[in-house]
């Protein structure tokens, strides 16, 4: 008589194949990666409701700001910013104090084109960022100076940096109100972009609607109505170039008042 041989219970591994193993490392490649991901959301949420309860519920919710960080574009207006600071490092500060000093800071740093004040992300310092106007033109009135924006605002502000690039314009009458017509500031946006060497500056008349150019080598150009504006300094650069060409003697005075017609004038020395 023959015994059975009973099945062992012990169990058994095989192998485990590369397939399987290429799909565990992905596996736990995106776990992990999943969970970097979950962590850092939940760190922005509570960034979020800190930054929420700072701004919005600032009656009851205050933080020691150890030190401020004040980015300006010049040091001038920085140095504005930390006249203006109403508190000082290690004050007790709310959101309330925070958007009452961007109000302030808007309203009387003139050359400023916006200003955010907040709190970093976890930490103890209060940041301050001004950001300019992108100076276009500077304007010259019979009494007063301003500087012009590539948005059309005028302000007083005596010690900007101005770019070497910026166009001196200079008006025959005063400016009522902080902005200048579009139509007149595309006008200027056009001249700046088509570089003109040696020109000096701009002599515009707002009640005619007319605009010269004058050039630093004594040259004059009377370039009539603002219409047409840009293919008369396209047209301009021609008569520049081609007078250079055939020698003629600066300083060269050019009349696009007929331009329409068809006609420009051009007068030089002989």
């Amino acid at each position: 008589m023959y015994l059975k041989k009973k099945p062992s219970k012990r169990k058994t591994f095989a192998p485990i194949s590369a397939k399987r193993q290429k799909q565990r490392r992905i596996k736990i490649i995106f776990l992990f990666l999943f969970s970097c991901l979950f962590i850092f959301l939940c760190f922005l949420g509570l960034n979020k409701g800190f930054q929420y309860l700072f701004e919005h519920q600032s009656q009851w919710f205050t933080w020691k700001a150890k030190t401020f960080v004040i980015e300006a574009d010049d040091e001038y207006t920085e140095n504005q910013i930390k006249n203006m600071l109403s508190f000082k490092e290690g004050a007790l500060i709310s959101g309330e104090d925070a958007k009452n000093l961007q109000k302030t800071l808007q309203s009387k740093l003139a050359q400023v084109q916006e200003v955010q004040v907040k709190r970093g992300f976890f930490s103890t310092k209060l940041f301050i960022k001004a950001k300019n106007y992108e100076v276009l033109a500077k304007i010259q009135t019979k009494d007063k100076s301003y500087l012009l924006s590539r948005t059309g605002v005028l302000f007083n502000y005596e010690q900007a940096q101005i770019p070497s690039e910026s166009l001196q314009v200079n008006l025959q009458e005063d400016i009522k109100g902080s902005f200048l017509s579009q139509e007149l500031v595309k006008l200027l946006k056009d001249i700046a972009n088509n570089s003109l060497p040696e020109l000096e500056y701009i002599a515009v008349d707002l009640k005619q609607g007319t605009f010269n150019l004058y050039f630093k080598n004594g040259s004059f150009v009377a370039m009539g109505l603002f219409e047409l504006y840009n293919e008369k300094i396209v047209a301009l650069k021609d008569i520049i170039d081609i007078a250079q060409k055939k020698g003629f003697k600066k300083p060269y005075h050019i009349d696009f008042t007929y331009f329409r017609k068809g006609k420009i004038y051009l007068n030089t020395q002989v």
